[in-house]
């Protein structure tokens, strides 16, 4: 659970236990279940990254329309990618692609728009399928962007 998710929901209990609508108990039992938290490892589930069928999609000429926005989602690394080393990950959510801190985007993402790492990029951006994804594209066929997310 994230820090401010665990705040708000300690936050909303310690309401309920002084309304009385929610027995002190319940205090108790997220304590422990607070202390037995462990920091957990997420990582993507492919057998080999390399036999993954990708989208027969034309990214670089839709780029400019779509500003790259697949490559501003999370991409979790699979234990292949971690092996194989050549993708980079973030220390502080380990093993996710790490985005540049001003755009936002894939830091193996070059000015041009490019993957820097593409030969040995992950599973998720090989299959990854842009053409239904309404936070992409109103309409894929007629070239029609969706609004650009506020940051």
């Amino acid at each position: 659970m994230s820090d401010e998710v665990s705040r708000r929901f300690e936050s909303l209990l310690d309401a309920l236990i002084e309304r009385g609508e929610v027995p002190q108990r319940f205090k108790d039992h997220l304590a422990r279940i607070q202390a037995d938290e462990k920091p957990r490892v997420h990582l993507a589930i492919y057998a080999d990254k390399y036999e993954l069928e990708s989208p027969d999609i034309d990214c670089a000429s839709r780029i400019p329309l779509c500003g790259a926005r697949c490559c501003s989602f999370d991409v979790l690394l699979s234990p292949q990618d971690v092996a194989e080393g050549g993708v980079p990950w973030v220390l502080d959510k380990p093993y996710e692609l790490p985005r540049d801190p001003v755009t936002r985007r894939c830091a193996c993402m070059d000015d041009g728009g490019a993957c820097t790492i593409y030969d040995k990029r992950p599973g998720a951006c090989r299959r990854y399928d842009c053409r239904e994804d309404q936070r992409v594209w109103i309409d894929f066929t007629a070239r029609i962007p969706a609004p650009m997310p506020e940051r």
